[in-house]
């Protein structure tokens, strides 16, 4: 229990600094203050991801749940890197600032995103 407790820290540790570098490098790219791009590139790359690491799962038994890889990288990186409470603090500013149409585009490209990228992640892991 303790060395999966360790071992979760140690991929959040991972994962949240590498989420603060993307968000970072997203913001740099994008200079609009507007739309919060910094969180879809995260949200659709963790969803991404995921979807390869689910592939892995099911194709070749690798990185099953309750194994120490699974708690690495799903629990510790990917629960770290993804960022639904800041999805979800963007998108109450946004809402609280009435722009309703930035709110919407968020809220579709997040999910639209976040779905197709999870999906197309899987896929191509699928199959190779």
């Amino acid at each position: 229990m303790l060395l999966n407790l360790l071992i979760i820290g140690m991929g959040g540790f991972l994962g949240s600094i590498s989420r603060y570098l993307v968000y970072l490098g997203a913001d740099n790219f994008y200079h609009k203050q507007n739309f919060p791009l910094g969180t879809l590139v995260v949200n659709a790359s963790g969803s991404f991801f995921l979807g390869i690491i689910l592939a892995l799962s099911v194709k070749y038994n690798i990185m099953g749940r309750h194994t120490i890889s699974h708690y690495l990288f799903v629990t510790g990186f990917l629960g770290a890197y993804t960022t639904f409470s800041t999805f979800s603090q963007d998108n109450l500013i946004l809402l609280m600032n009435r722009n309703y149409f930035i709110f919407s585009l968020n809220v579709l490209s997040n999910l639209i995103l976040g779905l197709g990228l999870t999906a197309v992640g899987y896929f191509a892991v699928k199959s190779i």
